[in-house]
């Protein structure tokens, strides 16, 4: 193994809060009702215009208010997993290359990433507009690992979402399912998973064992 590619949200970063009163603040502005905590859970990981069309406002002009407002506030209750630095600094001493492949907007991935101190860890982020297609088609699994300069075969997707899981999977990577986000264990198991990690040093001690 020789790279690792993750997930964002729901597998790095614990932003369901974040996302969820961004969202309806987005969308309340526009004069439709906000999105209810567990009808929202089953809907993050989707592209933000198919979850916004489900309000009958799945325009460019109402997603961008909801970048804007996500990246004046993130900062109020966006927060990494514990152990994620610990984790990410291990795999990078040990020479393994890591990736970003999530279905926010690229920009603002990688300012969040940066802005939370994290940034750095990462040559590769390739963010929903950053590829052809998105999950779970394999177009930005397959140019993180370009960007990376390895081979599909030599790379791990790690991820919350069966998304995640089929994207990693067709593009020929290992697939490796979180079970602390927004999907549930069983559900990545059946739709691939190599692994299902519990804990973020399960995740550790697993990709550790991988190189």
């Amino acid at each position: 193994m020789k790279a690792i590619i993750f997930d964002l949200d729901g597998t790095l970063l614990d932003s369901r809060q974040t996302i969820r009163r961004c969202l309806n603040a987005a969308i309340m502005e526009f004069g439709e009702e906000p999105f209810e905590g567990e009808d929202l859970k089953q809907l993050i990981g989707r592209h933000l215009m198919e979850i916004l069309a489900l309000k009958g406002l799945g325009t460019e002009e109402v997603a961008e208010r909801y970048r804007q407002i996500q990246m004046d506030t993130y900062h109020q209750d966006m927060k990494m997993y514990d152990g994620v630095v610990q984790m990410l600094d291990l795999l990078k001493k040990n020479g393994l290359s890591l990736g970003v492949a999530t279905m926010r907007n690229g920009r603002i991935t990688r300012d969040i990433l940066n802005g939370i101190g994290i940034g750095h860890y990462f040559d590769a982020m390739v963010g929903v507009d950053d590829a052809e297609r998105p999950k779970p088609e394999p177009d930005q699994v397959v140019k993180a690992c370009r960007l990376l300069g390895v081979s599909e075969k030599d790379a791990a997707m790690v991820g919350d979402t069966t998304m995640d899981v089929l994207s990693g999977k067709a593009a020929g990577c290992a697939a490796i399912g979180v079970s602390w986000g927004n999907g549930e264990a069983q559900d990545l198991k059946n739709a691939g998973a190599d692994h299902v990690c519990d804990s973020m040093k399960e995740l550790e001690q697993l990709l550790l064992g991988m190189i």
